[in-house]
């Protein structure tokens, strides 16, 4: 998770350890960066607007390795920007976008979706 809000971390940690994801979690785009390039996770959920201003760069860094490698993790971007704002500044985010507020549960099944898709074992 690459939060910066405390709060929706905490949600965001209860949803998916309860829905039997192992969840860790950093509050900048640049703690970010530093942990995915040297451990990819089998999933990322980014918000956008983190405080170093480089939830962009996280974004594209995963653009990235999802053309690069069949091993990159699956994303989904959350974010108080609604889908066209988001889209307008971020360039196109598919199927891979929640605007807050959501539905954890929401989130919970776009993650198993996206991973069964691509091939991951799905999550209990």
């Amino acid at each position: 998770m690459i939060e910066d809000d405390e709060s929706v971390t905490r949600m965001l940690r209860f949803s998916l350890s309860n829905a039997g994801f192992d969840t860790a979690g950093v509050a900048t785009g640049g703690e970010a960066l530093h942990i995915l390039k040297q451990q990819p996770p089998d999933a990322a959920v980014l918000d956008l607007q983190l405080p170093d201003s480089k939830g962009g760069a996280v974004l594209e860094w995963l653009r990235q390795l999802d053309e690069a490698a069949s091993s990159s993790p699956v994303w989904v971007v959350i974010s108080a920007l609604d889908r066209a704002e988001a889209t307008r500044r971020y360039g196109p985010l598919g199927n891979h976008f929640l605007t807050k507020p959501f539905d954890p549960w929401e989130l919970v099944a776009m993650l198993k979706h996206l991973l069964l898709a691509k091939g991951e074992p799905q999550q209990p």
